[in-house]
C-alpha cells in the first residue's frame, strides 16, 4: 500500500475533533515493573529470534508480518504489530498487525497525537490502558485495548515506529518480562528494517558479482576439460556465496566458509593468469569443498531452528580441529599470530564422539576466528592462539581455544552468550548464541573464562561415547 492510499482502516482525527482525558490518566508504565513477573523463557525466546533470522534471508518481505506474529506467541498477547512512520512523518502506518487485530492491518493513526506519537516523543516503553479515553479515533478499533504496551524501534539511530502488544481483557497484565521480550524483538525488528532497506544495494551486488564470474569463465577459455568443469563449479559457489550476504547478516556463521572461498578464488584467479593449473585446480577444489560446506552450515541452522535430528556419526576431535585449522591457517599468519596446537596423538587419549561433523567445525570456526579477531585491534604484546583438546575429570571431550587479545570483562561472561549481544563495533551477536546451542543440542557445555594477564578461553565439553548424549 503507498503512502497516499486512502486505507479503509486509516482513522480520522475529523470525526473526534476534541481529545479525551489527560495522557498521564492512561499511563501504567511505572505500575509495570512493580507487578510480579513471570520467570524469562531464553529457550522460546532463542527458536524466535532464529526462525526470524531464517525468514529474513528466505522470505524477507514477510518479515514484519512475521515478527507481529512472534511478538502475539512469545508475550502471550491479545494482539500484536508494528507501527512505520510513513516517508512524510505524518502518520503512523500499521505495517503488520497479528491476532485480533489482524483485520485493521494497513491502517493509521496520526503521528503527532496517539500512542505511538507519545511513545517517540518521550523515547521510552510506555503502557498505556484504554487509551480510546484520550484518542477517540481509537474506539472504532475494535475489540478495545485493557492494556497496550509499546516499545520504540530504531534505523541508524532514528526512531522510526514502535512494536506493539495488546491486552483486550482484564485477564491479561503486562509485567517486565514482557517489556523484556518486546525490547529484544525491537532489536530485531531494527536489524530487519536495515535489511530490508539493503535489497536493492544486494541486487546491484549481485550484478556485479554475475559480470566477475563471466570474466572468470571466460579466462578458462582453451584450458583442458576439468578446469572448465572445476571453474563452473567455482561460479555457481560463487552465485550461492552472493545470495547468501543477507543470511550472513544475521546469522554470521557462514561468514568463515564463505571468506575461504574469495581468498581461495582469488588465489585461482593468479594461477590461471600465470597458467599454474595443478595449483589453479587446487584452489578451485577448496573453493568448492567450502562452498558445499557453507550450504550445510545453513542447512544445519534451520534443522536446529526446527528441532530436526542431527546428522551424527562417530568424529575424532582431533582430525575435525585439524581440518578446521587448515582453512584459517593463512588468515592466522596474515595477523602475524604464533598458532600452537596441544592435540594427543595416543591412541585412545582422547575418546571418539558421535556428534555432527558440520556444526562442531563451525563452533570451532566461530571460537577460532573470535580469537583471532580479538588479537587484531593493533594491542602491543605477543599475539598467541592456543587450541588444545583432551578429557575432563568425567572423562568427556575437552576442547579449549585460548587467545592472548585484551581479554573479557568477567561481568559480561555470561551476556556473550546471549542472541545480539556483542562487544564487537560491527556484528549482530548471533555466533556464541548459536554455538553454544550447538554444544548443548550435543549434550555438552560451552563456557568461557578470562585469562589471568592477557586474553581469554572459550571451552566446551561433550560426552563420549561411553556416555548418553543428547
Amino acid at each position: 500500500m503507498t503512502e497516499s492510499a486512502k486505507s479503509k482502516n486509516d482513522v480520522s482525527l475529523e470525526a473526534f475533533p476534541d481529545g479525551g482525558v489527560p495522557l498521564d490518566s492512561i499511563l501504567r508504565t511505572e505500575e509495570l515493573h512493580r507487578r510480579p513477573w513471570r520467570p524469562p523463557d531464553y529457550g522460546k525466546e532463542s527458536r524466535a529470534l532464529v526462525a526470524l533470522a531464517i525468514a529474513l534471508a528466505d522470505l524477507p518481505h514477510t518479515i514484519l508480518q512475521m515478527l507481529a506474529e512472534k511478538v502475539l506467541e512469545v508475550v502471550q498477547a491479545d494482539s500484536a504489530g508494528l507501527s512505520l512512520l510513513t516517508k512524510d512523518e505524518k502518520k503512523f502506518h500499521w505495517a503488520a498487525v497479528a491476532g485480533a487485530w489482524q483485520p485493521h492491518c494497513g491502517g493509521g493513526t496520526p503521528r503527532d497525537f496517539g500512542p505511538c506519537g507519545d511513545v517517540l516523543d518521550r523515547n521510552v516503553p510506555m503502557l498505556f490502558t484504554h487509551w480510546e479515553r484520550r484518542y477517540p479515533y481509537l474506539r472504532p478499533a475494535t475489540p478495545l485495548a485493557e492494556e497496550g504496551l509499546l516499545v520504540p524501534f530504531y534505523v541508524h539511530g532514528k526512531a522510526v515506529g514502535t512494536i506493539w502488544a495488546i491486552a483486550h481483557t482484564e485477564r491479561r497484565k503486562f509485567d517486565a518480562e514482557d517489556l523484556r521480550l518486546l525490547e529484544s524483538l525491537g532489536r530485531f525488528a531494527s536489524a530487519a528494517y536495515q535489511a530490508l532497506a539493503s535489497i536493492d544495494d544486494l541486487k546491484f551486488q549481485i550484478a556485479e558479482r554475475d559480470k566477475a564470474e563471466i570474466a572468470l569463465r571466460e579466462l578458462t577459455n582453451g584450458l583442458e576439460m576439468q578446469v572448465r568443469v572445476r571453474t563452473e563449479e567455482l561460479a555457481h559457489v560463487n552465485r550461492v556465496a552472493t545470495l547468501g550476504e543477507l543470511t550472513a547478516s544475521i546469522a554470521h556463521e557462514i561468514n568463515q566458509p564463505l571468506a575461504a572461498v574469495v581468498n581461495n578464488a582469488s588465489a585461482c584467479l593468479r594461477w590461471l593468469a600465470a597458467q599454474n593449473l595443478e595449483e589453479a585446480r587446487q584452489s578451485a577444489a577448496l573453493v568448492v569443498a567450502d562452498g558445499h560446506r557453507a550450504g550445510e552450515i545453513v542447512a544445519r541452522i534451520r534443522g536446529l531452528a526446527k528441532k530436526a535430528p542431527l546428522q551424527k556419526d562417530w568424529l575424532d576431535i582431533n582430525e575435525t580441529i585439524r581440518e578446521v585449522i587448515a582453512l584459517i591457517r593463512s588468515q592466522v599468519h596474515r595477523n602475524g599470530i604464533a598458532l600452537e596446537t596441544q592435540l594427543p596423538d595416543e591412541v585412545h587419549s582422547v575418546p571418539l564422539i558421535l556428534a555432527d561433523r558440520i556444526q562442531l567445525q563451525q563452533v570451532l570456526l566461530n571460537l577460532i576466528m573470535n580469537a583471532i579477531e580479538a588479537m587484531s585491534g593493533g594491542e602491543d604484546g605477543p599475539r598467541e592462539l592456543l587450541v588444545r583438546s583432551g578429557t575432563d575429570e568425567s572423562r568427556r571431550v575437552l576442547v579449549a581455544v585460548r587467545d592472548s587479545g585484551p581479554g573479557l570483562d568477567p561481568q559480561s561472561l555470561e551476556r556473550l552468550f546471549t542472541a545480539f549481544y556483542t562487544t564487537k563495533p560491527h556484528g549482530l551477536g548471533m555466533g556464541l548464541a548459536i554455538s553454544r546451542s550447538i554444544i548443548e543440542a550435543h549434550g555438552g557445555r560451552l563456557w568461557a573464562t578470562a585469562n589471568e594477564g592477557r586474553g581469554a578461553t572459550f571451552q566446551f565439553t561433550l560426552p563420549t561415547g561411553g556416555e548418553k548424549a543428547s
